[in-house]
């Protein structure tokens, strides 16, 4: 068995918020980005391949520009928020805001592929693929040592997880919430009505419907080309698996209307979906980010945005000197987790509340939602506000 007590920071897990906090450490750290070290049980090249589409707030594109982000990465200038069989609906415009974008769209491969290329210029160094198998506590100097499959031993100041899957695949949590919800996830390619168009801005959709939200994203700028996620029960989800693409198409279209016709529906995937999260994201000199502290449901897109975030307030509060020392890691760490309360569960609240409060069929709550749409709609400063906390959210 092989010993190494190289680094002062181990990241377990090098998706998006792994890499990036990464990054932003080495920053920091200057000349000992060396002693950060990053593990992924996945080949570069497996993560590169990864099509999934990723949405991410123009503040997190602005977090990330110190660092690197897709050149072809897709603006989204408008948002149309409705409710199928209701007159309710919002528009939200990047412009109300002074932004360049109200978010963007990137493909999981493209960006995973930037981001590490980012980190190798910075001297991080990067095991893949690294599967850490066990880890413990050493008994003489008291850090956590990380073993590999092959029975590899890396001893580390800090831990950091980053790495927590899809939801139902992260293991033991504090909560779990069950939406009873899938999300059937394609590429579609689709004509949008051009009354709903304005000059050159791309327009994202956001449909309620009372078996699940809806989204369709523009990963193109000629407004054609759109992600499509359609939650709805399992049983509805397979069906709409297992129909033809005309069927299918004409099933989409009629959860629009007249504001969209469809050109092309590309191969369809599926995945469950639900809630879950860490109550306490330090244990010893081990600190959970991201989806290993916690994994939300998609509506509104908010969960790679909280564990950037996360990320980014946990390279604020750590430096050498502070992991070095026990009791001032400690410190450092249970001050970040205090940091990281509301923010937290301000978007895990929120986030419930839109899934429980428009996938159900009751009336009242109904005509709730449509005067909530409509007062949000004609009053552009409380529009304002609402849009604000989705991009940027409470961190400080």
């Amino acid at each position: 068995m092989t010993s190494h007590t190289d680094f002062d920071v181990a990241i377990v897990g090098a998706g998006p918020v792994g890499l990036a906090f990464a990054g932003w450490l080495a920053n920091a750290w200057g000349d000992r980005a060396n002693r950060i070290a990053i593990f992924d049980a996945k080949p570069l090249q497996a993560s590169a391949q990864d099509p999934r589409i990723l949405a991410l707030s123009d503040a997190t594109r602005l977090r990330l520009g110190s660092l690197a982000f897709p050149s072809n990465a897709t603006p989204i200038h408008h948002i149309h928020v409705s409710e199928q069989s209701r007159f309710g609906q919002v528009r939200m415009k990047a412009d109300e805001l002074g932004l360049r974008a109200l978010g963007w769209t990137v493909r999981y491969g493209e960006l995973v592929t930037c981001l590490s290329d980012s980190l190798e210029r910075r001297g991080v160094k990067i095991f893949r693929p690294a599967n850490v198998k066990y880890a413990h506590r050493s008994a003489v100097e008291s850090l956590e040592v990380l073993e590999l499959e092959d029975g590899t031993e890396f001893t580390v100041g800090l831990r950091v997880d980053a790495e927590g899957g899809l939801y139902g695949e992260a293991g033991e949590r504090d909560q779990v919430v069950d939406y009873g919800q899938w999300a059937l996830v394609s590429e579609v390619v689709l004509n949008v009505e051009p009354g709903l168009l304005s000059g050159s801005n791309t327009l994202a959709f956001e449909r309620f419907t009372s078996e699940g939200p809806l989204a369709l994203l523009p990963i193109s700028t000629d407004q054609r080309k759109y992600s499509l996620v359609w939650c709805a029960p399992l049983e509805t989800v397979q069906r709409r698996l297992a129909c033809s693409e005309h069927d299918f198409s004409s099933e989409l279209r009629q959860q629009f209307g007249r504001r969209i016709s469809i050109e092309h529906i590309g191969p369809r995937k599926s995945f469950p979906l639900g809630m879950n999260w860490r109550d306490k994201l330090v244990q010893g000199r081990r600190v959970a980010i991201g989806n290993a502290a916690q994994i939300l449901h998609p509506v509104a897109g908010q969960g790679l945005n909280l564990g950037l975030r996360d990320a980014m307030q946990l390279c604020r509060s750590i430096d050498p000197s502070t992991v070095a020392v026990e009791h001032r890691l400690s410190t450092a760490l249970h001050d970040f987790e205090k940091s990281r309360v509301a923010d937290r569960q301000v978007v895990v609240k929120m986030t419930d509340w839109m899934v429980k409060g428009f996938s159900n069929h009751n009336p009242l709550l109904g005509a709730g939602r449509q005067m909530a749409l409509n007062v949000m709609e004609f009053t552009p400063p409380l529009r304002k506000q609402f849009a604000e906390l989705m991009l940027f959210g409470l961190a400080v």
